[in-house]
């Protein structure tokens, strides 16, 4: 059964008439119905809930566990995203932001709602027309590209406020000020099935009727608000003092700001009784013979306050250490067991002077309590300089493998060049073993008739050869 939806003005959005915690996963029949999933009597069953289960949730036992919060599915192509998307982030089909992204074989991505309907009218990729099959050429985009959507910044439909994409469905139904939620009189005897704006919930219901005390219109104490501000027929008046035309709604706020309204002097708590208009206060001010006494009196008045607050924190100081003394100064109270702290060594439960004034000790248990407190801070600081010398230690291993790996490097460099050589060597040997062996092939087919020529390296030693 589909759940009953109610429309707005924005049409990015639509709000579900059932909260997040009384949403379910498909039903299957090894999973059991949830406590969360319980819906009260009279209210439309989420879909995918089988009836027989939702005829037999109990009713819930109290209206307190009523969540106000509803569900608000935003439309992700219609948001205002706050800065212009980046061109690789766009669908090729909806010109918009990718929306659960799927990549093709052909390395092309698209959103996945796009692509299954272009593949309904076409098996063929979109962009270069190759043929895709739907279950083995498609699969979901890469991580980071989900990421990168997910940190796009989009304006809430409500309050305009920025927001990741990712979490622009959770802040409107748990922290939008401007979103709908349940009212609150459903929890009520009431039971009001209306929504209302989360910033006015702290009033309570207000779907009751009520009458205008401008014009004495009959209307909902929700739009009396706005009426006044924008539908009342007496909505505007004159004001007394200026004579500006203002709203009545805004007539306090008005008065506040008026140039025209009398307001007393500034230095009137000292003694002055001048009043005048808002807009030649500061004139009189200037001029008033208060001002210098009452400038004295200010900065007096605050050195004051700071004093009584330095006593304030001495007295509670010197009672602290009233009550310790009072403690080390009777020695017979008594213990589950005797304790002799002349036999515990001093080092091991000497008391700071910081750790010495920090809480006033009633009794020999908090007195051993703030023992062991200081002594749990000695460990964290032993443990802390422990910390910082394996850091050392590893900072000057570090520096001393260094030029060892800087020499390995040159040792490796040498062997390299040593290498090139022999190479070079090697094959300049092979050249001259294979022209010796072709000139000696030579002079054997010409028979006796021509000489041995020996040539002049021929002559040389071969250890000069093997030098070069």
């Amino acid at each position: 059964m589909p759940r009953p939806t109610a429309s707005r003005s924005f049409q990015s959005y639509r709000i579900e008439n059932f909260s997040s915690d009384e949403f379910i996963e498909p039903f299957s029949p090894t999973s059991q119905v949830s406590p969360t999933s319980q819906v009260s009597p009279g209210r439309t069953a989420p879909p995918n809930t089988p009836s027989s289960e939702f005829s037999k949730s109990p009713p819930r036992s109290s209206h307190s566990q009523i969540d106000l919060n509803l569900v608000h599915n935003v439309d992700l192509r219609a948001v205002t995203y706050k800065s212009p998307v980046e061109e690789n982030l766009i669908c090729a089909i909806c010109r918009c932001a990718f929306i659960n992204p799927i990549t093709t074989s052909c390395q092309h991505t698209f959103c996945s709602e796009c692509l299954n309907d272009a593949l309904l009218h076409s098996p063929t990729c979109p962009i270069d027309r190759s043929l895709l099959n739907k279950e083995l050429d498609l699969s979901q985009a890469p991580r980071i590209v989900q990421n990168q959507l997910d940190n796009l910044k989009v304006l809430c439909p409500c309050c305009q406020a920025p927001v990741s994409r990712s979490m622009i469905s959770n802040h409107m139904s748990k922290y939008c000020q401007e979103s709908l939620i349940r009212c609150p009189g459903i929890k009520t005897e009431k039971k009001c099935p209306l929504h209302i704006q989360r910033k006015l919930s702290h009033q309570g219901c207000l779907h009751y009727d009520t009458s205008c005390p401008d014009c004495g219109e009959s209307l909902l104490q929700l739009d009396l608000p706005c009426h006044r501000e924008n539908l009342c027929k007496a909505r505007h008046c004159v004001c007394e003092k200026c004579g500006i035309d203002i709203l009545r709604v805004q007539k306090n706020d008005h008065i506040k700001e008026c140039t025209e309204a009398e307001v007393c002097c500034k230095w009137e708590e000292y003694g002055c009784s001048h009043q005048c208009a808002r807009k030649d206060l500061q004139a009189h001010i200037d001029c008033c013979n208060f001002r210098f006494f009452g400038k004295m009196a200010g900065g007096l008045r605050d050195e004051i306050d700071h004093l009584r607050s330095d006593v304030r924190i001495l007295t509670e100081t010197n009672q602290l250490q009233e009550r310790r003394i009072k403690f080390l100064e009777s020695g017979s109270r008594q213990f589950d067991r005797p304790i002799d702290y002349s036999d515990l060594p001093l080092q091991s439960f000497s008391v700071s002077p910081e750790a010495a004034s920090t809480e006033p000790l009633n009794s020999g248990h908090e007195y051993l309590l703030s023992l062991l407190e200081h002594q749990e801070s000695k460990l964290s600081q032993l443990s802390a300089g422990m910390t910082e010398l394996e850091a050392k230690q590893t900072t000057m291993l570090f520096n001393e493998t260094i030029p060892i790996k800087n020499e390995l490097a040159e040792i490796r460099s040498l062997q390299q060049t040593a290498s090139m050589h022999i190479r070079w060597l090697m094959a300049f040997r092979i050249r001259e073993n294979s022209r010796r062996t072709g000139a000696g092939s030579g002079s054997n087919g010409e028979g006796s008739e021509s000489p041995l020529v020996r040539r002049p390296s021929d002559s040389v030693p071969r250890d000069i050869i093997t030098k070069l």
